[in-house]
């Protein structure tokens, strides 16, 4: 029999009339829009097939082949035809009712179409363990993935070697080929499908290194599929898939997220700057000009217009200092979010006259693109119970959510959702902005929601703790408790005062 590396040898399709009397089992198959079919069959093919030449001459493979086979031999065909390289796919081939034979073979692209080889048979009487490897095979050749069955070990689909580049059975456990950050991941995913019931499904991602020397994000799903009758792993349905790409993507999403989030941070501060340098200063000008007013009038000015000036001028010059505060708001990256939210709570409640009550827990590492995202919706939030909500008191609670999420929650005991004029379902309403707090969160994979309750108005936002993004360290904190009477000073000041 002919060796499959040589099938490549035969680049002419237009005089192939000498592989007929051929005994090596060689085939040419075209597509000229009918789908695959063969044009010219060897006597050695036509021998292992079973087939006469009537039979196969011009006919195409769904015509030759039941729907397994063809369906795999099609998918080949196509695949080389992209530029794929050579290609060797296993197809069950009924010889008999309830004999199958498995059958090897080597497909290869020449100009015009492809050269298909015979490279081995192997008769299987008891067809699960064929049948099973018939379906994975379609499956990998399919997809971008590699899927198997296998029995306890190795902890890792068998097929993955294609994943990584490598030669077939290199990466059998694969922890060798493993990121040593994500070792103690893998570890932990094991011990997870050992514990699990039949059924249960545990997913991994982790970096493993390729032989082009690069690493990539290889996402594992492995499903229990029965255990021993002492209750261990019996077999395991494995299924990975390089995710590189879509992580990479994700990445640079986050990425452009942080770079927006933090030109937003500036054009503030700016806003802010500016508010403090002329917007207050002309307001002080408009004082100074009154009393100098009330000086110099020959006879006294009606006393009710100039309280209303007065009062006016206060107002506006409280609002300048208010928003100059929100908009100007302490440095997240040297105090850490934490600390930050307790810092604005309490200059926000100096300010507004609120009672700021702020608790904070232990917080896990969190993207810079969360951080700032979940301190601009308490500025956000805040503005809103000060402006709308006519309450006295607001709490914000920031918490861990058990290892996954972060939860930020603001609650006060103002008007509510009728008050606000909010749609109870969604919690939208004009001017109150959560609109653009859901599509932020949104942004982060998060879920925002208005909580149901008899008074004031609840909101909540839960942003999940992502792995492999950037992110600051932060310095372990115990609970904290931070309050704002109305009566404070303010607390820590800042140059928009």
């Amino acid at each position: 029999m002919m060796l499959a590396g040589d099938i490549g040898r035969y680049a002419d399709l237009s005089d192939g009339d000498w592989i007929v009397g051929l005994s090596a089992p060689l085939a040419i198959i075209i597509d000229d829009g009918q789908g695959p079919r063969f044009t010219k069959v060897s006597a050695g093919f036509l021998h292992a097939m079973a087939w006469t030449r009537a039979q196969a001459d011009a006919r195409t493979l769904e015509q030759l082949f039941p729907l397994d086979a063809r369906l795999i031999l099609t998918n080949a065909f196509r695949r080389i035809m992209e530029g794929r390289g050579a290609i060797e796919v296993v197809a069950p081939i009924r010889t008999a009712p309830n004999k199958t034979t498995l059958t090897s073979f080597m497909l290869q692209a020449v100009p015009g179409g492809a050269v298909i080889e015979i490279v081995s048979s192997t008769e299987q009487r008891d067809g699960a363990v064929g049948w099973r490897r018939v379906l994975f095979q379609q499956l990998n050749v399919m997809g971008s993935g590699a899927a198997c069955i296998y029995d306890r070990t190795p902890a890792m689909a068998a097929d993955m070697a294609a994943l990584l580049g490598l030669p077939e059975g290199q990466c059998a456990d694969g922890t060798d080929l493993v990121h040593p950050q994500d070792v103690p991941r893998l570890e932990a995913h094991r011990r997870r499908l050992a514990a699990a019931d039949e059924g249960y499904i545990a997913r991994v991602t982790t970096r493993m290194r390729h032989a082009d020397g690069d690493w990539r994000w290889i996402e594992i799903r492995e499903e229990v599929l029965n255990r021993t009758v002492d209750g261990a792993l019996g077999q395991i349905l494995g299924f990975a898939i390089d995710v590189s790409e879509h992580h990479a993507l994700l990445e640079a999403t986050h990425r452009q997220s942080l770079a927006v989030m933090h030109a937003e941070t500036e054009e503030r501060r700016r806003i802010a700057r500016e508010l403090h340098d002329t917007m207050a200063q002309y307001l002080v000008v408009i004082d100074l000009a009154l009393s100098r007013l009330q000086r110099t009038v020959a006879g006294p000015l009606p006393e009710e217009p100039i309280g209303d000036i007065r009062e006016a001028l206060r107002s506006a010059h409280e609002e300048v200092r208010s928003f100059s505060w929100l908009l100007h708001p302490p440095d997240i990256e040297r105090l850490g979010l934490a600390r930050a939210v307790e810092k604005f709570g309490a200059g926000f409640g100096g300010r507004t006259g609120l009672s700021v009550v702020t608790e904070t827990g232990e917080l896990p590492p969190i993207s810079a693109a969360s951080e700032l995202t979940l301190f601009r919706i308490t500025q956000e939030a805040l503005m809103n119970v000060h402006r709308h909500a006519r309450a006295t008191e607001v709490h914000i609670l920031l918490n861990a959510s058990g290892r996954t999420a972060i939860t930020l929650d603001v609650i006060d005991n103002g008007v509510g959702l009728a008050g606000a004029k909010l749609d109870p379902a969604t919690g939208e309403g004009v001017g109150v902005g959560l609109s653009g707090m859901k599509a932020r969160v949104e942004r982060l994979a998060g879920v925002l929601a208005v909580m149901p309750g008899k008074t004031g108005f609840h909101l909540r936002v839960s942003l999940p703790v992502q792995a492999g993004l950037e992110r600051r360290p932060k310095a372990a904190r115990g609970r904290v408790r931070a309050r704002a009477e109305s009566s404070s000073a303010g607390g820590d000041r800042t140059p928009a005062e």
